[in-house]
């Protein structure tokens, strides 16, 4: 409980200093009265408590109002961290021109080039958050894999955070290529809707032409724990999903598939994922679904096989990365241990998920949903990942 409290506070604390640094970036570079720059801290702040309110709003309503205030303070958040990110970049490059007595541009065309490369990037940032997402094609060879798994496929989906509108449209296109696709498995990682979602047997209707031969398998992120556990438990059972709640299941061709509930909101730490793994044969193949990922080492030394996270969203918004890393060392893509119990290895993937939180934008992380193949591998080769 300390420890949360610590990082809400450090997190509440930060974002406030931000809209301080760049009240102050515009009292330096522009100039205004004393008035004026006590009209631009007060507007920054005041602009700070858009977002929070629109996700108070949108729990209780999910009207147009409460949508078009959603989208513009969504949109206002992802346009002042590209702003932020510009201009501490642009006070780190000025700051060297000095110390390397290189005069460099004017400092009028300076001033002037922060706000022309936060637009751009915003408007970049906006056209990646619309696409749809990249299939991403990727190997799991795994030496020792039964002969009923060669070639079986596991189509992973993540995070795709769905509110009613564009975004539903979107993942009625998403589950046509999905079905083009003909996975053996699909797998959910969680944060499949978010707070206030309301459009329960429209998800439902939509779910229910989801097609995979093994079935659709998934487990609950953060997200659904925000909107409520009971609730989102309901909904994946409306839509025809397996949900796993800490529980390991065992497919007729061999595949064992554990999932665990998202580890900070539910509370799972790594002794219950660690009691969770013990349950699976370690001389069988397994797939081990976690929001979070977290606790890779428990699975590797428990199993051999694949897991499958999300949760990071690969950063979202350049250079969010790079504070999402403290917390994730693991952070994206493919990760291999090369030793695990059952002596064939284990694999984490974690993906940038298929949707965005917060604003529409995505800046150099772009969307995805991700295509798995097992394949055998003798013992003796080695592959490089």
């Amino acid at each position: 409980m300390m420890r949360s409290i610590m990082s809400l506070s450090a997190f509440l604390g930060g974002y406030v200093g931000a809209q301080y640094y760049l009240a102050f970036w515009v009292r330096r570079h522009f100039a205004l009265s004393a008035a004026g720059a006590a009209g631009a801290r007060c507007t920054l702040l005041l602009l700070s408590l858009a977002f929070p309110l629109s996700m108070i709003l949108h729990r209780h309503s999910d009207g147009s109002l409460a949508r078009a205030f959603s989208f513009a303070s969504t949109f206002w958040l992802g346009l002042w961290w590209i702003w932020l990110a510009c201009a501490l970049a642009g006070d780190l490059i000025e700051l060297s021109l000095r110390w390397s007595r290189w005069a460099g541009p004017s400092a009028a065309a300076a001033t002037w080039l922060i706000p022309v490369f936060t637009l751009a990037f915003t408007g970049w940032a906006l056209y990646e958050g619309s696409r749809a997402p990249l299939l991403r094609e990727v190997e799991i060879r795994l030496p020792g894999l039964p002969s009923a798994l060669e070639g079986f496929t596991v189509l992973q989906l993540s995070d795709l955070h769905l509110e009613s509108g564009s975004r539903m449209r979107a993942f009625a296109r998403l589950v046509d290529r999905i079905n083009a696709l003909s996975p053996d498995l699909v797998a959910l990682t969680g944060d499949m809707v978010d707070p206030g979602f309301g459009a329960k047997e429209e998800l439902a209707a939509l779910a229910g032409r989801l097609r995979a031969r093994s079935g659709v398998f998934a487990v609950m992120g953060n997200h659904e724990f925000y909107n409520g556990a009971r609730s989102s438990e309901a909904l994946y059972r409306l839509c025809g999903f397996k949900l796993l709640r800490n529980e390991v299941v065992t497919l007729p061709s061999g595949l064992q598939i554990a999932g665990i509930d998202d580890a900070h909101a539910s509370g799972a730490g790594r002794s219950e994922a660690e009691s969770l793994l013990s349950r699976l044969d370690a001389g069988k193949p397994a797939l081990y679904l976690s929001h979070q990922p977290l606790f890779f080492e428990a699975f590797a030394q428990k199993a051999s096989g694949l897991m499958l996270s999300g949760h990071t969203h690969g950063g979202q918004i350049f250079p969010f990365g790079l504070i999402v890393r403290l917390t994730y060392p693991r952070f994206y893509g493919l990760y291999r241990a090369e030793r695990s119990q059952g002596g064939g290895g284990a694999f984490l993937y974690v993906s940038s998920g298929a949707g965005t939180w917060g604003p529409p934008m995505r800046l150099f992380a772009p969307a995805e949903v991700v295509l798995f193949t097992f394949r055998s591998q003798q013992p003796a080769e080695k592959t490089s990942y």
